[in-house]
Parts: C-alpha cells; structure tokens; sequence
C-alpha cells in the first residue's frame, strides 16, 4: 500500500476501467457517484480520521477476529517475512500502508479513476503468493472491518451522508485491491500451466519489502 508497492503499468488499469465505464477520464468522484456535498463531507472528515492511527489498527485486529486464517497468515508473515528480508510485516506496518493508501485517495478526490484503480490494485496484486481462498476472503472482510470501524468514528457517523460517502469510498477500494490480486493470482496461474499448486495456506514473504 502507499509509496512502498511498486508502479504496475498503467495500461491495464486504463483498460479496465473503459470496459467497465466507457469514460477514460472519467474522476474518481464520478466513477463511485458522490456528489458535491458528499465530497465535501469526505474531505471535511478526512483530517480527523486520519489522526486516529489507533484506527487503522484496529481494523486488522478485528480481522483477526473475524478470520483464524487471518490471524495465521499475519503470524506467519511476522515470523518468515522479518527473517527473509529483514523486515516486520506485522499489523502497524499494515495500518501504516492502509493508511497512507486511502491518504493518496483522500488528497485529491477529482483525480482519474484509473489511477486509483492502479494503486488499490498493486495492492492486491502485491500479495500474489498469499494463498486465494485465505486473500479472497480476507480483503472482503477488511472492508467490512474498515466500513464498520469507520463509521463508527464520531465524525461519521453523526451525518448520514458521511456514514454513505465513506461506504463507497471503502467499497470501491476494498473491491479494487481484490480484483487486484485476484487478476495476478490468474496471471501466475495460467503462466504455471499444468503444474501442481503448492501455495501456503497462510503466511509468505512480506509483499511490502
């Protein structure tokens, strides 16, 4: 997330997002249908929740109550991804990510979708080696765990419009990392034929190193 996941080329992003909306240039603002005072709500509330780093954390602890796999896989990636590259890949580093990610959304709502596409999507297609029912699973829940925390935030959830506005800013960026991984899971996939998938069922090299 953020800074520290390398460019994916922007072609593809580009792609998709004509298939699905026939608009190029289309803003992140019209691709997810907010209207100006529910970008004004957005961008009143941000500074605020952005100040809760408590927050962000959070929402990982609360996948991790949701998902026994969840919490396997973030054990795992403690242990082997700290030995392997000398890094901690462990729930602050990943409140850190989410944070800066949805920062980078939140700086300049009017930008093109295709770019926020392209970034909630090196996302998930950073952790390809993950295994896919554990990823699927949890990327769906994250942003259930993140709609639920969020709008639990006094700024929030006290206006109607910016408990709504902050549920599609989270379900469009939730689905996006998804379809992020779930393309370059198929990509390796089909680049390994026939041959037998061996993937971990939880855990991996931290996919942010």
């Amino acid at each position: 997330m953020g800074n520290n996941v390398p460019s994916r080329r922007m072609s593809r992003a580009t792609v998709h997002l004509e298939n699905s909306n026939g608009v190029e240039n289309m803003s992140f603002v019209d691709a997810i249908h907010l209207t100006p005072h529910q970008v004004q709500l957005l961008t009143s509330t941000w500074p605020r929740i952005k100040t809760q780093s408590n927050l962000f954390t959070q929402v990982f602890r609360e996948l991790m109550q949701r998902s026994p796999v969840c919490r396997e896989m973030f054990q795992k990636m403690s242990i082997v991804g700290g030995f392997t590259t000398h890094s901690i890949c462990d729930l602050g580093s990943h409140a850190k990510l989410l944070s800066e990610l949805l920062d980078s959304l939140m700086t300049d709502l009017h930008q093109p979708a295709k770019i926020v596409l392209a970034k909630c999507q090196d996302v998930g297609a950073a952790h390809v080696n993950m295994n896919e029912k554990c990823c699927g699973v949890v990327f769906d829940q994250l942003g259930e765990a993140f709609t639920e925390l969020i709008t639990k935030v006094e700024c929030v959830r006290s206006k109607r419009e910016a408990v709504k506005s902050w549920m599609c800013v989270i379900s469009y960026m939730a689905d996006s990392i998804k379809s992020g991984y779930m393309e370059e899971w198929a990509k390796k996939r089909r680049s390994n034929n026939h041959q037998p998938q061996n993937y971990p069922s939880a855990g991996g090299p931290c996919p942010f190193a």
